[in-house]
């Protein structure tokens, strides 16, 4: 029996959230994109439509409303008994505006969407993005890279190849900013790839429909590093000029962050609180009981195949099962990756 049909069943005996009865307890779901039916990426970072607007109906119907990160931290300092759900989207791309927000106004739901600004800004793509293009676009299909440890071999002329490739590279570029821009020239050499990554971030007039639909902007730094590699001058101008930027440009107020990558430590956590924001996100799952330790909050990823039952299909039990911890066990000593 595979892992999916064996959770698909577990799911099936799992209670439903009660929204209004129980401890307090706030989910917070980690998104980034939103893909349309035909998008197929090397590296697939998000959900299709089909199943966001899923996800949402499903919480919907179970009395489960998203909301925003701010709504709920404020709801849990009420005491108030029940359950509660937010999403919250990471890096600030276009599909987030063109997909997330009227999927969320169709359902009265809301969200939040943290800002990598400074990308924003320059409309740079991301590093991960420029990786995959690298790889998708690369004209020595055959190549080795070498980052000063065990050269890798680079099989580029297959989507499987292009794949492999990718999950060996990915953690090799969480480095520091110079280090991994001198090992994407490195990379852009071997692979011959000299055109820059088209950037699908939403540029700020793209951007200012989050706060056109009351919906909650925050801060994902300004470059998008790795705040514990990076001095703590660094990490302080990341935070804080990230959400000064998003209050420029969008008249917005700004009060959460969301960790790059989910990396920081205790040094990151002293700069995003004299920031002047009042709470920070991370990528460690798990849900938020109450709101004494604010720049330590969880969140969950809810991908696809975390809610998907037999067929592929979408399945209810599954997200409810999702959103409960009911699979945390299976789970244990595992940290969510992301970005």
């Amino acid at each position: 029996m595979s892992g999916r049909a064996l959770r698909w069943l577990l799911s099936l005996g799992v209670r439903a959230p009660r929204a209004h009865a129980g401890a307090p307890r706030l989910t917070i779901i980690r998104q980034h994109r939103i893909y349309r039916a035909e998008e197929r990426p090397l590296y697939r970072l998000g959900v299709s439509e089909a199943i966001f607007e899923a996800q949402v109906a499903s919480c919907v119907a179970a009395g489960l409303t998203p909301m925003t990160v701010a709504d709920g931290l404020a709801w849990l300092a009420r005491g108030e008994r029940g359950h509660r759900v937010a999403f919250t989207f990471d890096d600030g791309y276009a599909d987030n505006a063109t997909h997330a927000v009227p999927i969320l106004a169709r359902y009265g739901a809301k969200g939040t969407f943290y800002l990598a600004a400074g990308l924003m800004q320059e409309q740079r793509a991301p590093w991960w993005d420029e990786l995959a293009w690298c790889l998708t676009e690369a004209t020595r299909k055959r190549a080795s890279i070498d980052f000063g440890a065990q050269p890798v071999a680079l099989e580029l002329g297959t989507w499987a190849g292009q794949r492999v490739a990718l999950g060996a590279l990915l953690p090799l570029l969480r480095v520091p900013p110079d280090e991994q821009r001198a090992r994407f020239d490195a990379l852009r050499g071997a692979t011959g790839v000299s055109s820059p990554a088209p950037c699908e971030l939403a540029g700020w007039p793209l951007a200012a429909r989050f706060a056109e639909a009351a919906m909650e902007v925050g801060a994902h730094t300004l470059s998008h590093p790795f705040l514990t590699l990076v001095p703590p001058a660094s990490q302080a101008s990341e935070i804080a000029d990230s959400a000064a930027l998003i209050r420029e440009r969008l008249g917005a107020p700004v009060t959460g962050l969301a960790y790059p990558n989910g990396d920081h430590d205790e040094s990151v956590v002293r700069a995003a609180q004299a920031s002047g924001l009042t709470y920070a996100v991370t990528t460690n799952a798990g849900d938020c009981r109450d709101v004494r330790a604010p720049f330590r909050l969880p969140r969950r990823a809810l991908t696809e195949g975390a809610c998907m039952g037999p067929g592929a299909r979408f399945s209810a039990h599954m997200l409810r099962a999702e959103l409960t911890g009911a699979f945390d066990p299976l789970r244990r000593g595992r940290v969510e990756a992301g970005t």
